[in-house]
């Protein structure tokens, strides 16, 4: 067989070489964070808590989060802010109305409305029973944002995942006994960062995984 022949059946074989190459190829492995925050997702309903100081990232965070779930989303907050397209401004008395399952809840400045000092009030009151019901009857991810643990309710710590940012020295000693230990935890990570950074970073921790994750930009 000449050298010809030879080259003609290499190249006759090749694309069947190629594909045992690429069917043998490895299958991408996720880390523990994408896993974690997969599971998340998955979940038919979850709490969710993000935590830190004013002007570190939360909110975009949390729109964040409700476009990476991927259902209906809708936000209650006590301003008119300027909400991504994909998310719809309710008030907290239409969310029974409004708000079907496999939907996504996100509660901004929690504090205003949700304060632990106010636990006979109507509004928190009605909270606390949302809250129980979202992981298999209301099928629904809340997100709620606050400043400090000790401002909000203490049934919105009944969490899947807490995402902290710096917290605000102000309220150190406010801050609920688990949530200050954590707050030791994740604060080391923001010190001497800019502004900048802290906004495109958080510290995630769940029951799969712990650590610093960066934060994406809402499209």
């Amino acid at each position: 067989m000449n050298s010809l022949q030879l080259f003609g059946l290499a190249m006759k074989f090749a694309p069947l070489f190629l594909r045992q190459i690429q069917q043998q190829k490895p299958p991408t492995v996720l880390a523990e964070k994408d896993l974690a925050l997969i599971n998340l997702k998955n979940k038919e309903g979850a709490v969710i808590a993000i935590v830190g100081s004013r002007g570190t990232g939360k909110t975009e965070l949390a729109y964040r989060l409700a476009e990476f779930i991927g259902k209906p989303a809708y936000a209650v907050s006590p301003e008119q802010l300027p909400h991504p397209s994909f998310i719809t401004r309710i008030g907290f008395d239409e969310i029974d109305e409004r708000v079907g399952p496999s939907s996504t809840i996100l509660f901004d400045d929690v504090p205003v409305y949700l304060s632990n000092r106010d636990y006979h009030n109507q509004l928190v009151q009605s909270v606390e029973r949302l809250i129980p019901m979202v992981r298999h009857e209301r099928k629904l991810h809340l997100i709620f944002v606050t400043q400090s643990s000790g401002f909000a309710d203490k049934y919105v710590l009944d969490a899947e995942a807490i995402f902290i940012k710096p917290g605000s020295l102000l309220f150190e000693d406010l801050e609920r006994p688990g949530m200050k230990k954590l707050f030791q935890i994740a604060n080391p990570y923001f010190d001497r960062k800019d502004d900048e950074w802290v906004r495109r970073h958080v510290y995630f921790i769940s029951r799969q995984w712990q650590g610093i994750m960066e934060v994406k930009k809402v499209d």
